[in-house]
């Protein structure tokens, strides 16, 4: 097993003497977030104060995404154990697995050169793709053989991607936990999966790191911790509540930092690629005129809540926000001073995800007249105010359609053009330095806990078809064109398409059924 080696005590004691002085220097940042809601938001950049008419930065890395449980299928095959969400969904749906599990999914296992063949038709520039844990290791264990069939598969992705000149961007885990790890420890709540996840990245880095030079190490470990041990909505369902959510947190950051330090370690030197992690959030103002000294404070805090739950150790001062302190008290596991030291700086440039999930959740933590509300640009420039101006990549950036919405998703055109012009205006003028948006996700898939009732491909699928082929929408072709222009220069004519506007602050659409949205 690979042990990665403490510092010598010497060394180590030095570190301390001066850790009150690193940590009042990242303590400086922290918090500055709030400066965000004091701002005026004036938009003076056009005429309708909206829209911003400007292209990205030549080498902008646009890209789309997938995860492996949601449209690799072949859930038993050529070697894969179960993961968590296999025994989850078996274990809660109907008879008909084939239509209410990801047992086939997008197929995308055994149709991945249709996926390539999609990102080509895209023009991307990136494409992210979660490795699937029980596929590569069916016993969780890396120090055992590695699945060979689950090795060559992906290889030949990575390869097929660079001979089209796809930058692969790959994620460590994307919740898929091998089912055995969770029968036998208890999952994340049991710190021994500290070292295996280490074990297991340092696998993935050794066999494809020569090839992949961005690497995310998890995606939005917030939902796992509270959706999967602690409401049990997500995979394992284990309903722990507050306490179950806090010690699997604290073990998915810890992990994440062993992993980022055994890259550095053992692999940086001679593959010289970047880590990081995948941390989702909401976004919330305060009640419209009243903002407030408190009333700022309560956005702080909601925020800090979701993002600064996970930002703070490990882009801040290696420990958790005071408010999440004052807020669980004894429930919530503590850094020793050595791993504030070990957790803090350890990741290569923010990657964020901006999607419905954690809006959903993030209502239940809105109070006092807050409004959530769907505005990237503002959490990158809190982003930037409160963690020092890192580099950021959005990871994730997209929605959900309903599941009756076919090639003509107009919502969905409507929303990434929305999102993709914060991320611009984030960008020029207010100077944050975003060099990557990955629009979620490339094909329709398995969409969680909400199964195949909604759909967030920019490729159309239709389960019902044994060869799910992949159609692209009126998504996709936006996209595209957005790519080909490297966002939305001043000379080009503006069109308008008819649709249903999603009213993306209420649960269901309350809009009027026809929207005109100038795209």
């Amino acid at each position: 097993m690979l042990h990665h080696q403490s510092p010598p005590r010497q060394l180590l004691s030095i570190c301390l003497l001066f850790l009150v002085c690193g940590v009042n220097k990242a303590a400086s940042l922290l918090g500055g977030g709030r400066r965000i809601w004091q701002q005026p938001k004036l938009e003076p950049f056009n005429k309708d104060q909206s829209f911003l008419h400007d292209t990205f930065p030549s080498g902008f890395l646009w890209g789309t995404g997938t995860s492996a449980f949601q449209t690799e299928g072949a859930w038993d095959q050529e070697g894969k154990g179960p993961s968590i969400w296999d025994h989850f969904t078996h274990s809660t749906v109907g008879t008909d697995l084939a239509t209410e599990t990801a047992n086939v999914a997008s197929d995308s296992y055994t149709r991945w050169e249709e996926d390539v063949e999609a990102l080509e038709y895209l023009g991307v520039i990136s494409y992210s793709f979660s490795l699937s844990w029980p596929r590569l290791f069916p016993d969780g264990d890396a120090k055992n053989q590695a699945n060979p069939a689950a090795v060559e598969h992906y290889s030949r992705l990575i390869e097929k991607l660079l001979e089209k000149k796809i930058e692969p961007i790959v994620t460590l885990h994307h919740w898929d936990l091998p089912q055995v790890l969770q029968e036998h420890y208890g999952g994340w709540r049991n710190d021994t999966l500290v070292g295996l996840f280490e074990e297991y990245a340092a696998f993935c880095f050794h066999t494809f790191g020569s090839r992949v030079k961005i690497w995310l190490t998890m995606h939005n470990p917030y939902l796992v911790a509270v959706q999967g041990y602690g409401t049990g909505v997500h995979a394992p369902g284990e309903t722990g509540g507050a306490a179950g959510s806090l010690i699997v947190a604290h073990n998915l950051i810890r992990a994440h930092a062993k992993a980022w330090h055994t890259y550095n370690t053992h692999f940086r030197p001679t593959q010289r690629g970047q880590v990081s992690i995948v941390l989702g959030t909401h976004w919330v103002e305060p009640q419209r005129g009243k903002s407030t000294v408190d009333n700022i404070e309560f956005c702080q805090q909601s925020i800090e809540a979701v993002l600064g739950w996970f930002a703070n150790p490990i882009f801040g001062d290696g420990d958790y926000p005071p408010s999440l302190k004052i807020k669980h008290g004894a429930l919530l596991p503590s850094f020793s001073p050595e791993e504030k030291l070990w957790v803090q700086k350890t990741t290569d440039f923010f990657a964020l995800s901006f999607g419905p999930n954690n809006f959903r959740l993030g209502r239940g933590l809105v109070q006092y007249g807050q409004t959530v509300s769907p505005d990237l640009r503002r959490i990158l420039g809190w982003i930037k105010l409160e963690y020092g101006d890192p580099r950021v990549m959005v990871a994730e950036g997209g929605w959900f359609s309903e599941s009756s919405v076919g090639r003509e998703d107009t919502v969905a055109i409507y929303l990434m053009k929305r999102f993709i012009n914060q991320v611009l205006q984030a960008m020029k003028l207010d100077g944050v330095n975003v060099f990557s948006y990955s629009a979620w996700s490339l094909v329709d898939g398995f969409e969680w806990n909400y199964g195949f009732t909604v759909r967030r491909g920019l490729f159309y699928i239709d389960f019902s078809q044994l060869n799910r082929t992949r159609t692209p929408k009126t998504s996709a072709q936006y996209y595209k064109n957005v790519i080909t222009d490297n966002g939305f220069p001043n000379d080009k004519t503006s069109r308008e398409l008819q649709g249903r506007l999603l009213c993306v602050e209420t649960a269901r659409p309350t809009c009027p059924p026809v929207w005109p949205l100038h795209l």
